[in-house]
């Protein structure tokens, strides 16, 4: 196991330290809740250390979560007793998704090679209580390493997420290899600005790479 311990696994499922019978299957599913964290989320061990210096404990809980689901549940043919992981997991690993999907991209070492399209999900918290699907936007879409390469899309070119997010989908040949960013500026309504909106701007890092 990478991160999780036996110590650990004990507690999460209430078992006894001192109990030993079953601490060979209980790490054979903490191996496969590790494994199966950083296929959700799309990363590999050692791009998720480069990236955060060590394993997030949401991800530690995730995994947690994982293997009492599999201790309690080891099958899932009784279809009267089984049940999913519940929705929490998701929200414990959404922080550290990969935000652009294999689905549609080339993957390698945490790259997306160029000539395929990247998708890049847009979210961002509003104020107000306000949805970004209540307010008008554009994504300007840049590369990092060379600022000139990039290009704007307005919301009505992004894809609605029945999460009320967004999703822009850029050339990559056309920005070329590098690091991608995002600039969103919205138009916040406010009756305190004379158009009856103001400005703002967000910064977001998709952590997405484009190699050659």
């Amino acid at each position: 196991m990478k991160w999780l311990t036996l110590q650990r696994i004990k507690q999460q499922c209430r078992i006894e330290q001192d109990f030993h019978d079953e601490d060979t299957e209980l790490e054979k599913y903490g191996v496969s809740a590790e494994q199966q964290v950083l296929n959700d989320i799309g990363r590999s061990y050692s791009e998720l250390i480069a990236w955060k210096g060590e394993v997030p404990e949401n991800l530690i809980h995730a995994s947690l979560m994982l293997v009492d689901q599999s201790y309690r549940q080891r099958s899932t043919a009784d279809t009267m007793s089984w049940s999913p992981v519940p929705y929490a997991y998701d929200m414990l690993i959404k922080p550290y998704t990969r935000l652009a999907s294999q689905e549609f991209d080339n993957i390698y070492e945490g790259a997306i090679t160029i000539g395929s399209d990247a998708k890049i999900l847009v979210s961002a918290e509003l104020p107000d209580g306000l949805k970004m699907e209540d307010v008008n936007f554009t994504v300007n879409v840049y590369n990092d390493d060379d600022p000139t390469k990039n290009h704007t899309y307005p919301k009505a070119e992004c894809l609605y997420t029945i999460d009320g997010d967004y999703i822009v989908l850029p050339d990559t040949t056309e920005l070329g290899v590098g690091r991608y960013m995002l600039k969103v500026t919205f138009e916040i309504p406010d009756t305190d600005y004379p158009s009856g909106y103001r400005r703002e701007i967000l910064r977001i890092d998709p952590n997405v790479r484009v190699i050659g």
